[in-house]
């Protein structure tokens, strides 16, 4: 009587567990209410300058996500070095039954990663969010993006560390440093 109850139990645990993570969203730290940041990207998409950069959550206006993309650059004019910081706002969502993320505007995310509109979601878990252009070829590594919520931004697992290095065309980690990028958002 014990194996039959506990595979009954085991079938309902699978139904009821498939039935809700087939019916609702896909939850990843990009479209949580966490806020995340850039710890790596492809060395191609290395945009000179620019640091700190980091999304926040704002509002869900139906299936789409609303965020801040924030970050910082130095700017060189002649002999002066002039910091500037950037705050935009973005909307993307993430189709139900693939793992594709869209940009619903244009704004430096997609300007700066060579004009893409969706993109790839390689792998997540609940810290982090490896993102790389359409796949066209198997055979062909595509530029990429690492994500982390900011909490684990120099603690983030070992998969997604092996994600982002195995399937990403030339990796570079770059890190966050909470420190020096806390002091920039807030003075």
């Amino acid at each position: 009587m014990k194996p039959f109850f506990f595979g009954l139990l085991a079938l309902c645990v699978l139904v009821f567990f498939n039935a809700s993570t087939s019916s609702g969203e896909i939850i990843m730290p990009g479209n949580s209410s966490d806020p995340v940041v850039l710890v790596g990207y492809s060395s191609e998409m290395e945009q000179e300058g620019i640091t700190c950069v980091k999304s926040q959550y704002l509002y869900r206006d139906t299936e789409w996500i609303n965020r801040t993309l924030e970050y910082k650059y130095k700017m060189i004019n002649h002999d002066t070095n002039v910091d500037q910081e950037e705050k935009t706002t973005i909307k993307f969502k993430v189709w139900k039954y693939c793992d594709v993320l869209e940009v619903g505007t244009k704004t430096w995310l997609v300007t700066r990663s060579g004009g893409n509109y969706t993109y790839q979601v390689r792998y997540y878990d609940n810290t982090s969010l490896v993102l790389s252009n359409y796949i066209r070829n198997i055979s062909v590594l595509e530029p990429c993006s690492l994500w982390v919520k900011i909490q684990y931004a120099n603690n983030f697992t070992e998969l997604a560390n092996e994600t982002f290095h195995k399937l990403c065309r030339k990796p570079k980690f770059v890190g966050y440093d909470l420190r020096a990028c806390q002091d920039r958002y807030n003075g």
